[in-house]
């Protein structure tokens, strides 16, 4: 089988002690950034390694996540929040999206540095792959910090989408110009609009659940719009928190998913699934035939081998509705989630469990 990865791993024991000593004071920035460097390179060789058809950084720099993306895009700033209750219940401190001026690209995007990095490592030796946040997470950051109304805080809702759809356009095509031979949307939005809580809050707030439907699947495509052929575009599907979206509900028909697998403008989707709700492949049929699946069946965050039979399984499953040859495995995430320091599984485990899928 082949397998593939969505790009995030844990980093080892020495860039973990150089991020509390520089979230403490103890070295500056110069440091951290040649033990990240020193982490990319050791990172990068351990993909090319495990023969994965692309290499990524690791993301091993990020500290917001999907913010240290959004923060470099002009339009956008970092609000720190010391205390409060942002969109929750509980006490907490967080930097926060805040919109000062029209959303663009910015031709001086840290991430372009980053990744001519990754390149330099990299040179011939493999393919490297890019990730960003999709740009329907961004519209849905900001349609809850407007409370359902990005209007409140934009010029216009339809001008809002434009721009945010052309930064990551103009971003990607930068990228393309750095060389980067595939593109990776991880994506949110999709698997918040399958969770009842969340379009239940939407609703109350007097929002056109279909007509967002609408705009999600707008953006992202006006985003991938005039990219270069020969640059493979993938999204990762993810359900936030629980990871797995809510599939089970994908024949209801006010249910996003159908529409945006049938008519997404990719060439790849990463697709997670529990092992114990083999019905959930199902949802396979709405992919377009010629679409290549990643199937993310293996657990990122226990160290516990996975039931190489179970996985079998639902490969087995998958191959009858979409080509064998246009399937590949996966972790069902990445193996560092959003946080930066690990869970359960080790920096070793994770290269035991790329071993593992691939021997099945």
């Amino acid at each position: 089988m082949n397998i593939e990865t969505t790009g995030s791993f844990l980093p080892d024991e020495n860039l973990i002690a150089a991020r509390q000593s520089f979230e403490h004071g103890d070295i500056d920035r110069q440091i951290l950034t040649e033990k990240e460097d020193t982490a990319i390179r050791l990172i990068a060789e351990r993909q090319i390694s495990c023969g994965l058809p692309f290499v990524t950084s690791g993301e091993l720099r990020r500290k917001h996540w999907a913010k240290d993306f959004w923060f470099g895009l002009q339009g956008i700033s970092c609000n720190h929040i010391d205390s409060g209750h942002i969109y929750q219940p509980v006490e907490t401190a967080e930097d926060v999206v805040h919109i000062n001026g029209r959303i663009a690209f910015n031709p001086e995007h840290p991430f372009f540095d980053d990744f001519r990095f990754l390149k330099s490592v990299v040179s011939d030796k493999a393919k490297c792959r890019q990730t960003l946040p999709s740009p329907a997470s961004l519209l849905l950051e900001i349609y809850d910090i407007a409370d359902g109304h990005p209007e409140s805080t934009y010029s216009s809702k339809e001008e809002l989408i434009r721009d945010i759809a052309e930064a990551y356009r103009l971003t990607a095509l930068k990228l393309y110009e750095l060389g980067c031979d595939s593109l990776q949307y991880d994506d949110t939005a999709l698997g918040l609009m399958c969770d009842d809580d969340y379009t239940k809050r939407l609703l109350q707030g007097g929002v056109d659940l279909l007509g967002l439907h609408r705009e999600i699947i707008d953006i992202i495509n006006a985003s991938l719009e005039g990219l270069p052929t020969d640059m493979e575009t993938s999204i990762y599907i993810s359900g936030g928190d629980p990871i797995v979206p809510e599939w089970e509900h994908i024949d209801y028909p006010d249910n996003i998913m159908p529409k945006a697998l049938s008519s997404l403008n990719f060439d790849k989707f990463f697709l997670p699934f529990a092992l114990e709700n083999d019905y959930a492949i199902e949802v396979l049929r709405h992919i377009p035939q010629g679409k290549m699946v990643v199937l993310g069946l293996a657990d990122a965050h226990s160290p516990l081998p996975d039931d190489p039979v179970a996985l079998s399984s639902m490969f087995h499953k998958a191959a009858r509705i979409v080509k064998p040859s246009m399937l590949a495995i996966s972790p069902r995430s990445g193996f560092k989630l959003s946080s930066f320091y690990e869970r359960a599984l080790s920096y070793e485990d994770q290269w035991r469990k790329l071993k593992e899928l691939a021997e099945i």
